[in-house]
């Protein structure tokens, strides 16, 4: 009747224009503990490709935690960020506050993306809830099957808790094949969601790319990571011993940037080795120091012995770098091809370590061949991955992001045949 009163009164004033029930935009939330910039550059990603078609809302956790010493993230264009608990870490809110508030924040969404981790207490309970008041609820996951040792009835456990997914966003086929492991057989499994903003990072570091900028003669080898053991640092130390054995006066500096409870055991194997003149450590860098070192370097060295996916490794194609990797790293299902664009080493063999680091850093052609190869990957580590992932599960048939998905599946079994 309201709206028979209404086209009443156009009718009789001489309005023009129709009356019409305007449909409700979709509205996407996308979820994670704590923001970094990569975060930000997911939610403007999603946000750019969705733009007239839905509203995106980007929930922020908390400001800090003990495991990240990242800088306050900043306002995302085309969403809408808010903050639950600014101005605390994830440790000082409870498991119900955290569950109660993320419900409370995407509430009137129709999507929800949860980057926060399905480990986490009432997390499950909290998924169960946003489906049964009708939300679509997609997984941010970048775990595999050989992060560390898999007991069944863990697992068993996991795969319940999943059930009540609509869907997950993962990094590399190994993430895939874990998540199909753990009964998404028929719900839609995608890669894309370990990605960065390629054009951010490269501003950030001053926008010169390999081979352009620093001469080949002067670049480092480079790490950036935290000090801890899983990063295996000792080893690649030994490593590079290696190498400057091999290398003798040509031997190229090795640049670790980070800070963590490994670095008295790291300084103690550099003197025990007597290769101190040839390492520096900076400490721990803000993002931009992080970006133009890297933009000088010779190749990036991520050699983990677990490592879900290694974010560095986006960076460093960004700038066309080089990459080795050892096979625990799980960028090296899309990023990095043995002999390609890089080397993939054994994570427990220094030997192999510093056989990779002489054969890029001695030959000029083949740094240049495997630059080239970087520069014609880098696209796989990009935030636009994330929004096709995104479009592709709200509208499978969706061109050309179908296409794109396609193409890096097809990329990384490539990959992943030449090892």
């Amino acid at each position: 009747p309201r709206l028979r009163a209404i086209e009443a009164a156009v009718d009789q004033n001489g309005w023009t224009g129709a009356i019409v029930n305007k449909p409700k935009s979709l509205s996407i939330a996308m979820v994670w503990e704590q923001f970094a910039a990569y975060h930000i550059d997911r939610c403007e990603a999603v946000a750019r490709r969705f733009a007239g078609r839905a509203d995106v809302l980007a929930v922020e956790l908390v400001t800090s935690s003990e495991t990240y010493a990242w800088e306050p993230s900043g306002e995302i264009d085309g969403a809408r960020k808010v903050t639950l608990f600014a101005g605390k870490s994830f440790e000082d809110v409870s498991p119900w506050q955290r569950a109660r508030a993320i419900f409370r924040a995407v509430r009137g969404c129709d999507v929800v993306c949860l980057g926060i981790s399905y480990a986490h207490r009432l997390i499950i309970p909290l998924v169960f809830v946003l489906r049964l008041t009708g939300k679509r609820v997609i997984v941010f996951n970048d775990s595999k099957f050989d992060d560390k040792p898999r007991g069944m009835p863990a697992e068993l456990a996991k795969m319940v808790g999943l059930s009540v997914y609509s869907g997950a966003i993962v990094s590399g086929r190994r993430s895939i094949d874990y998540f199909r492991y753990l009964g998404f057989d028929r719900r839609p499994v995608l890669p894309g969601y370990d990605t960065v903003g390629l054009d951010r990072v490269r501003k950030a570091g001053g926008g010169v790319l390999a081979p352009q900028g620093a001469t080949f003669a002067d670049r480092p080898f480079i790490f950036v990571g935290r000090f801890v053991a899983k990063k295996n640092l000792l080893t690649m130390i030994d490593g590079y011993a290696r190498y400057a054995a091999l290398a003798g006066d040509a031997a190229r500096r090795l640049v670790l940037v980070g800070a963590g409870d490994r670095e008295p055991l790291m300084r103690a194997r550099i003197d025990r080795l007597d290769i101190g003149g040839l390492i520096d450590m900076p400490g721990f860098l803000g993002a931009t120091e992080v970006t133009r070192m890297l933009a000088g370097s010779l190749a990036l060295v991520l050699v983990s012995q677990e490592e879900q996916w290694g974010l560095v490794v986006n960076e460093a194609l960004a700038f066309g770098l080089p990459v080795i990797a050892s096979t625990p790293v799980g960028a090296r299902d899309a990023l990095v091809r043995s002999q390609v664009n890089g080397f993939v080493v054994d994570a427990e063999s220094a030997e192999s370590i510093g056989q990779a680091m002489h054969a890029l850093g001695s030959s000029r052609e083949v740094w240049e061949r495997m630059v080239a190869a970087s520069h014609q990957m880098a696209w796989m580590g990009d935030a636009e991955r994330l929004a096709d992932a995104i479009e592709c599960i709200l509208d499978p048939a969706s061109e050309p992001a179908a296409s794109r998905i396609a193409a890096m599946l097809a990329h990384m079994e490539i990959a992943a045949s030449d090892l």
